[in-house]
């Protein structure tokens, strides 16, 4: 169970959340909803640890920062690297287990893998945190935008990934493209305006005056 308390965040005057409260269960797609500049790239970077902020974060009743993985669009790719050397860096495992693990095979040929990133595409970067972030093993999952970049093949692989981690991974997700993912979610979550609610139904929390 992903639990948070009272989670406050600001960039100078502007509130982004004020004592937001959510608890989202340990496994299943979880969509995150909301227009550009509502909050849920912060979200997600409180989540992984890369924002400050007050509040709790707990995965049941323990730290969350040492239970993800993540994917964000400005996490980078070191491009004088192959793609299996990313990967065998971003995971720490060696180059059989790379290609053996079902996430990478989901995404990448050998001859892909082989090339520089440097020549690769968005989307075949894209795929490489992707795939480093389904294969980490860890029980939380979270994906900021995607689907972007991602070619046919690719979202192709990332809904087979995403069925097999359903049943026992929480797997958050913010994107643009919410009904990619309606036979996938088990729940749905929306940041409008500094408020979070769970689908269309109650409000969970509230920011009060939140361009002040």
């Amino acid at each position: 169970m992903l639990r948070i308390t009272n989670l406050s965040k600001r960039y100078g005057r502007k509130k982004v959340f004020h004592n937001a409260s959510l608890t989202i269960p340990s496994t299943g797609i979880h969509l995150l909803r909301g227009e550009n500049g509502n909050g849920k790239t912060t979200l997600l970077k409180c989540l992984a640890g890369l924002e400050r902020y007050q509040g709790r974060i707990l995965w049941h009743d323990d730290s969350l920062v040492n239970k993800i993985s993540a994917v964000f669009d400005d996490s980078a790719v070191h491009g004088r690297l192959t793609g299996l050397q990313n990967l065998r860096a971003l995971l720490d495992i060696s180059s059989n287990q790379v290609e053996d693990a079902p996430a990478v095979k989901a995404f990448f040929n050998r001859e892909l893998l082989a090339r520089r990133s440097a020549t690769y595409s968005l989307g075949q970067r894209k795929k490489i945190k992707l795939a480093a972030a389904f294969a980490a093993g860890k029980p939380c999952i979270l994906l900021d935008e995607p689907l972007s970049g991602l070619d046919n093949a690719g979202r192709t692989g990332l809904t087979k990934l995403l069925e097999v981690a359903a049943d026992s991974t929480c797997v958050i997700i913010s994107d643009h493209e919410s009904s990619f993912y309606h036979h996938l979610a088990s729940s749905e979550f929306t940041i409008r305006q500094g408020r979070i609610m769970h689908g269309s139904d109650e409000i969970l929390t509230k920011v009060d005056n939140p361009d002040e």
